[in-house]
């Protein structure tokens, strides 16, 4: 096995296309953009926003909110929030409940529910000369189906309380459509629409933009150098594709809250499309730091195929990502649960892939200790320890947040792991950066480009 320097020539005179003019103009360019961003956050907020359909047996999940009140001073007047239901029921009986998410999650029956909820809303469609106390007032009746529209006025006794929209039929199957919209009191776009643990989601990824909209330049800089010179890998070409996803990631879920700010429901495809690129960047992140703790490249071309150690690195590797890809299918297709910029949920659904990030994360430090005390890596041994540490701080930090946090403190969660992110990302550019490139992949594969003539070896 023969490993040799592979070094990069220094750079050239700037040519026209990198001149002070052509920089100065890209840098206009990122202005231009960043207007454009900020003149999408001065539209006026709506409320979060459901709608769907009601076809259970005798009640049914709408969705949860917490309604969030501005401080005030002794005295002063504090507006009501609101929740605003549209329904249309086909059959009479049903009822629109407003109960304590903590009364869904003990499994109380139906009729309990009914007996403690904050607010029983009747819709009576065919109940003819049926007593219709507390009725929501009628929009609009036919044969067939029956509409009610209905504003609830919530007080600010209701601050910091999980409630829960439901619709009941107690011992019938029910069959109801529904639109709801939930508004805070005296909001701005920033949080008039945002639950408790969403408070802060948007202002927070408008900052994270704009850091990802400063720092993009200097990746695609020292890609398009290592482009230029012809010394990408495997592995920088991997970590520049991935840091391109995450890039457009966080910034296609800033338009989602932004949008979402607006409406109260965002766009669901485009927030499928940033959970599916998460997976992407993260995935081949984590193939990035695998191999590197393995030390291919900076002591060896390669992991000898059929040994152990590549046979584990596979089935590491595959199971990160079967496990990622599941939970990042079900996290897209669940229409109302919390607004996430990754494909990671609270819950079981997302524990194959916190179990699976961890076993990773813990077979990286091993790996990257045990390569470090071997004497054929030491000239790299501040290397391989520096990628060791990065690997397991940043795959361990999201399975001990979701173990030692809770849901109401999710949005801080969201944007510490991305922070760890481009942190991470912007620790393998230092190493990865074209005037080191050169000393820290030193043991390259043969390629015909660098042996035109190896067949004959």
């Amino acid at each position: 096995q023969v490993c040799w320097f592979k070094g990069l020539a220094p750079s050239r005179t700037q040519k026209a296309l990198h001149t002070w003019h052509e920089r100065a103009m890209l840098v206009a360019r990122w202005k231009l953009f960043g207007i454009l961003l900020a003149s999408l956050c001065t539209h006026d907020a709506v409320a979060k926003m459901v709608m769907g359909i009601a076809d259970g047996e005798d009640y049914q999940l709408v969705t949860t909110f917490c309604f969030t009140f501005p401080r005030v001073t002794p005295g002063q007047h504090v507006a009501n929030a609101h929740i605003h239901s549209q329904t249309i029921v086909a059959a009479d009986g049903h009822k629109f409940l407003v109960v304590n998410q903590t009364d869904l999650s003990k499994g109380l029956s139906c009729e309990q529910l009914v007996k403690g909820a904050k607010v029983i809303e009747w819709a009576l469609a065919f109940a003819e000369g049926t007593a219709n106390a507390h009725q929501e007032p009628l929009v609009e009746k036919t044969r067939e189906v029956v509409a009610y529209d209905l504003t609830l006025n919530v007080e600010p006794s209701m601050n910091g309380q999980n409630i829960a929209a439901v619709v009941a039929r107690c011992g019938q199957k029910i069959n109801a459509e529904y639109i709801v919209e939930f508004t805070n009191p005296d909001g701005t776009f920033l949080d008039k629409q945002f639950a408790c643990a969403e408070q802060g989601f948007l202002s927070s990824y408008l900052w994270l933009s704009l850091l990802a909209l400063v720092l993009a330049p200097s990746f695609f800089s020292a890609m398009r150098t290592l482009q230029r010179r012809q010394a990408h890998n495997d592995i920088s070409a991997m970590f520049f594709t991935s840091t391109g996803f995450f890039i457009v990631r966080v910034w296609l879920f800033t338009v989602h809250l932004l949008v979402y700010s607006r409406n109260g429901m965002g766009l669901g495809m485009l927030l499928f499309v940033a959970q599916f690129l998460d997976f992407m960047a993260t995935t081949m992140a984590t193939v990035v730091l695998l191999a590197l703790v393995h030390g291919v490249y900076l002591v060896r071309p390669s992991i000898p195929v059929g040994c152990a150690e590549r046979t584990a690195l596979m089935r590491v590797s595959a199971s990160f990502a079967a496990t990622f890809l599941l939970s990042t299918l079900f996290c897209g297709f669940k229409v109302d649960g919390p607004i996430s910029p990754f494909g990671v949920m609270r819950g079981s659904a997302a524990m194959p892939y916190v179990v699976s990030r961890t076993m990773t994360g813990f077979f990286c430090l091993q790996q990257g200790m045990k390569l470090a005390q071997e004497s054929d890596a030491a000239q790299k041994k501040p290397y391989i320890l520096r990628f060791t540490a990065v690997a397991a701080a940043w795959l361990l930090l999201m399975p001990a947040m979701l173990l030692f946090t809770g849901a109401e403190s999710w949005h801080r969660e969201a944007v510490v792991m991305d922070l760890a992110s481009v942190a991470m990302y912007c620790v393998l550019l230092w190493d990865f950066w074209p005037t080191r490139f050169g000393a820290l992949f030193t043991c390259i594969k043969p390629t015909e480009r660098m042996h035109p003539y190896a067949e004959f070896s």
